[in-house]
């Protein structure tokens, strides 16, 4: 009898201590969930529009509860993803700290590149036009010269 009793309080022991062990996710790997979600949101205060992670507004009223409602959802096992997917879901894309790299979102990330591409173009252009020699033009210009002036040059070179 005291062998099958010391046999259960020896398994509700294990079971207590062995249960939030397994069950609990490390508090290293929540904190870098939370970090992950929270660079991915902005504060929605409406003056500083900074990341979770570095809105240094004391009791903000928006990063504040976001903070609170990410590790919430994160210690009751919901993935990074649907977390940030949820405020997207219930607030917008404006809660995003960047655009996406679907459907137009995608010209915010390839705009740059182009405008830096057609400005190196255009410079490119104009520094060769500069280098080019400008005697070539007026040779090729044609003079255009007043039959007055003519006979008056013809008279001035006729009296010396």
């Amino acid at each position: 009898m005291w062998m099958k009793l010391r046999a259960r309080i020896l398994l509700y022991i294990v079971i207590v201590l062995g249960t939030p062990l397994s069950s609990a996710p490390e508090t290293a790997d929540l904190e870098k969930q939370y970090r992950e979600a929270a660079a991915q949101l902005v504060c929605q205060c409406g003056g500083c529009r900074e990341q979770l992670t570095v809105c240094g507004m004391q009791n903000c009223h928006s990063a504040t509860p976001m903070r609170a409602e990410i590790r919430e959802k994160l210690q009751a096992g919901m993935t990074v993803e649907k977390i940030v997917d949820g405020f997207v879901a219930r607030i917008g894309k404006q809660v995003l700290a960047a655009p996406t790299l679907k459907g137009f979102d995608l010209t915010a990330w390839i705009m740059p590149l182009v405008m830096f591409a057609l400005g190196l173009i255009v410079v490119s252009w104009i520094v060769v036009r500069m280098a080019r020699p400008a005697a070539a033009a007026e040779a090729s210009a044609p003079v255009i010269v007043d039959p007055r002036v003519e006979r008056e040059l013809k008279d001035f070179e006729e009296e010396s």
